[in-house]
């Protein structure tokens, strides 16, 4: 029995492996809404008896010790140095789950204590549990333990995948920790597997056979680093707070418009999960437009201080409880509850309203020949902007915009940019809580190519 688990908004990757006959089971890289892993266990009479970390995360908050409550024995890596109790497994040694095997292989490189699993059962394929050290055409990132442990881990990474998973036979399946979209790897591919020897074959990084040549293209090619990944490790070593003996995800409570601006009055975020239209039309003062989708929780990581109160506005009650999931998966917690009504019921209370322009690309252009003085900011990440951006326009990803609104605060008139208006009405939303004049492109750099495209060659 062998069931993968996919978080889409933070890509990441957690699995149910179970023994057929015992009914045994261990969860390896559980997150934090452990209540997924509870029913499935439930609806197949299995009893958890693991909860197998590969690797202390960065991404996201472990359920590891939810798992524990449960009577789940955690296990790590060496040296993992968890301030709870769990069970550091040795290199090379091996647990048993009824008749279902774990080998440990200790893989540093992502960080120091990682390891991966290779899980035999019968009448099955051989597989390997790769965390965060092999991904689908890509390798784990060596950069998030500091700066000067990169270069370290970079080349632990090298020995950790050329001497201990190539060793394993051409078709053992690779099962990752994350999936396309992570930011702890670059260039995952979207395939949910592989194998050992797809991988040798055809991972660009796998093709650099000299240590040296390895060690310089990995820590050339890291993503962005998201500022509340050093937050989620502290979290994840200490062992995050056990939330509840149900364990499940609460609902967001109904609030009132009256009780949702009196929170707002005292330091509490509204998050705004409608559309960027219906957020330019009209939103509650001081709200940011996190549009409902599976990256609420991963953009919230990025831009919300830890610690935040957080009201929700959302299309409905469903929406809301999505969102609270989510957000927990990233240390969000408080959430106070969901506004009542919607914004209509925030209009009828009379509370403090506000709107953002929007402006098509055909606008926008319509300016930059009339000269208007203006300032286009591109949300999108470095990489995106230099495979093409809109003319005098400047980089700044979203991301970085809270440190730098100030930059921007009484200067010309703001236009934000990304590909097609999501991220940027975000990115809005910041700055004209920042008190920024700004406007926001409602089809983005998608929307300026296909009008450049069409302008005829002599205009």
């Amino acid at each position: 029995m062998f069931q993968r688990f996919f978080d889409e908004g933070l890509a990441q990757c957690s699995y149910l492996v179970a023994c057929e006959r015992t009914r045994e089971a261990a969860v390896v890289d559980p997150r934090r809404d452990i209540d997924v892993y509870v029913e499935a266990a439930a609806r197949h009479g299995l009893k958890l008896t693991y909860a197998i970390e590969t690797h202390t995360h960065a991404d996201f908050v472990s359920g590891a010790r939810e798992l524990a409550a449960l009577g789940a024995e955690v296990v790590a890596g060496p040296g993992a140095d968890l301030q709870f109790e769990y069970r550091e497994a040795r290199d090379r040694e091996r647990l048993n789950v009824g008749d279902v095997t774990f080998d440990v292989l200790h893989t540093p490189g992502h960080t120091f204590e990682h390891i991966c699993a290779v899980v035999r059962e019968p009448g099955s394929p051989v597989r390997v549990l790769t965390g965060d050290t092999l991904f689908v055409g890509a390798v784990g990132r060596p950069d998030l333990v500091g700066v000067e442990q990169t270069r370290r881990l970079a080349d632990a990474l090298y020995t950790s995948l050329f001497d201990t998973l190539l060793a394993l036979a051409d078709d053992v399946e690779v099962h990752p920790g994350h999936g396309a979209g992570s930011l702890c790897g670059s260039g995952i591919g979207h395939d949910p597997h592989s194998t050992i020897g797809q991988e040798r074959r055809f991972n660009p990084l796998l093709q650099l056979r000299t240590r040296d040549a390895f060690v310089a293209a990995v820590i050339d090619d890291v993503p962005e680093t998201p500022p509340y990944f050093a937050r989620m490790k502290r979290i994840n070593r200490q062992g995050p707070a056990l939330r509840n003996l149900s364990h499940a995800v609460p609902a967001a409570r109904a609030l009132t418009a009256r009780d949702a601006a009196a929170l707002l009055d005292d330091g509490a975020l509204l998050i705004d999960m409608r559309s960027p239209a219906a957020f330019a039309a009209g939103h509650p003062a001081g709200a940011i437009n996190l549009g409902f989708g599976p990256r609420i929780g991963y953009w919230a990581g990025w831009l919300v201080p830890a610690g935040s109160k957080l009201v929700l506005l959302a299309g409905s009650p469903e929406q809301s409880d999505e969102a609270v999931r989510q957000l927990m998966r990233v240390g969000l917690d408080e959430v106070c509850g969901q506004l009542d009504g919607g914004f209509e019921a925030w209009t009828r209370a009379g509370a403090p309203a506000a709107s953002l322009e929007l402006i098509p690309a055909r606008e926008l252009r319509d300016r930059l020949r009339r000269g208007v003085r203006q300032s286009i900011v591109d949300v999108r990440t470095g990489r995106e902007w230099q495979s093409g951006h809109i003319d005098d326009a400047i980089n700044i990803p979203l991301g970085d915009l809270p440190d730098r609104a100030a930059e921007l605060r009484g200067g010309p008139q703001v236009v934000t940019v990304c590909e097609s208006g999501y991220r940027s009405s975000l990115a809005a939303s910041l700055l004209l809580r920042a008190g920024v004049d700004v406007v926001n492109l409602s089809d983005g750099t998608a929307g300026y190519r296909l009008l450049e495209a069409a302008r005829p060659a002599s205009s």
